[in-house]
């Protein structure tokens, strides 16, 4: 993760000085703005200096969700690290992270199997000149996330919570996104929006890409849902910019840094099948409604007590009042009844004291003889 975390500066590295070669170039162009619906559809063209503005804008949407990812998460994400955080609570920098292993784990699995059945996939963006791609996909990264999580997740929400009358305390929630917990309204918004995220990439990509966008939308809806909308637009960005520093800052044929991206994305990838199946095996706990994967207490050893019922009562025996204490004549008449008396105790029980008047058990240490502490008899 701390590898990505490096990655992803990188790449904002890329996206703002990127900004000196898009903008000499974007000023003689036009762009379209569109919707999902489920094909993309077009609502308005931008151009000229209005274009280069808009792009400004789209940098620092970027970098203004980074400093918000990078301020609420640290943090958490620092206990994570450690090993200090609360299970199946994660900061939006873990989850972040952690789907975009699973979501590139996917990708490979995807583009391995269409190689093999189908011949290489089609990639579009292949020929595209380099200000271009830095502009489209950073165009990416906010607008399809405006689009499809603001309007296909967060708007249907606010709609469907002013019916309950349960809206949210926080209204810029279903704007911004956050704060969310997953119920069935949630759920189903959140599988139809991705679908149509992944049905909106079969016009520019063909029909290999529909299935890896929408699981990709799964997890961009997702982190809208849970963490909010600059975590979604960071989980976009770091997904479409992953070659970018390399592309922006590396002359030449850059084999040594291609090389390095490679391994990096190998390991990615790898890691990536441990999250796949980890938030695999979240979805099915929330179908089956229990938890898996945690750590069990250990079995509690209950005392055997015996059975009352097999035996037979027995009335307790009666007690008796100590008899009163001797007075001066009984003394003077029979002077044994003052004498030292100590009983002798069942063997591996040890002696104890019985007053020889009295019957008490009960005596102090006084000058070298007991004393009863009820009838005051000196032994």
């Amino acid at each position: 993760m701390l590898t990505f975390v490096a990655q992803l500066f990188l790449s904002l590295a890329a996206l703002v000085y990127g900004t000196t070669i898009v903008l000499p170039e974007i000023v003689d162009y036009s762009y379209p703005l569109y919707v999902v619906a489920p094909m993309l559809i077009v609502i308005g063209e931008l151009a000229g200096e209005v274009l280069g503005a808009y792009y400004l804008l789209l940098v620092v949407a970027i970098v203004a969700s980074a400093t918000w990812l990078f301020i609420t998460s640290a943090k958490g994400y620092l206990k994570e690290l450690t090993m200090k955080a609360e299970s199946r609570k994660h900061s939006a920098l873990f989850d972040l992270c952690g789907l975009m292993f699973g979501v590139l784990f996917l990708n490979y699995i995807v583009i391995l199997v269409v190689g093999m059945v189908w011949g290489d996939p089609s990639l579009p963006m292949e020929d595209t000149q380099l200000w271009e791609l830095l502009f489209l996909l950073a165009n990416a990264s906010v607008w399809e996330e405006l689009v499809v999580r603001v309007l296909l997740l967060g708007v249907p929400l606010l709609f469907i919570d002013l019916m309950r009358h349960s809206l949210q305390a926080k209204k810029y929630r279903y704007i911004l996104g956050g704060g969310f917990s997953l119920g069935v309204a949630q759920v189903v918004l959140l599988l139809a929006s991705s679908a149509l995220f992944g049905f909106a990439h079969y016009e520019g990509w063909g029909a290999w890409k529909v299935f890896p966008s929408a699981v990709a939308g799964l997890a961009f809806g997702y982190m809208f849902l849970k963490h909010g909308l600059p975590s979604a637009i960071m989980l976009h960005f770091g997904f479409d910019y992953l070659s970018m520093p390399t592309e922006v800052f590396v002359e030449g044929p850059g084999l040594g840094a291609l090389v390095l991206l490679g391994f990096a994305l190998i390991a990615w990838a790898a890691m990536g099948a441990v999250f796949f199946g980890y938030y695999l095996t979240r979805m099915v706990e929330f179908v089956t409604k229990e938890k898996y994967l945690e750590e069990r207490p250990p079995p509690m050893l209950y005392p055997m007590y015996p059975n009352y019922y097999s035996y037979r009562y027995v009335p307790p025996e009666p007690q008796w009042p100590p008899p009163p204490p001797p007075t001066q004549d009984q003394r003077r008449q029979d002077p044994q009844r003052a004498g030292p008396a100590v009983s002798q105790a069942p063997p591996g029980f040890g002696g104890f004291f019985v007053c020889p008047v009295c019957g008490h058990t009960g005596a102090r240490w006084m000058e070298g003889r007991f004393q009863c502490l009820r009838c005051g008899a000196v032994v």
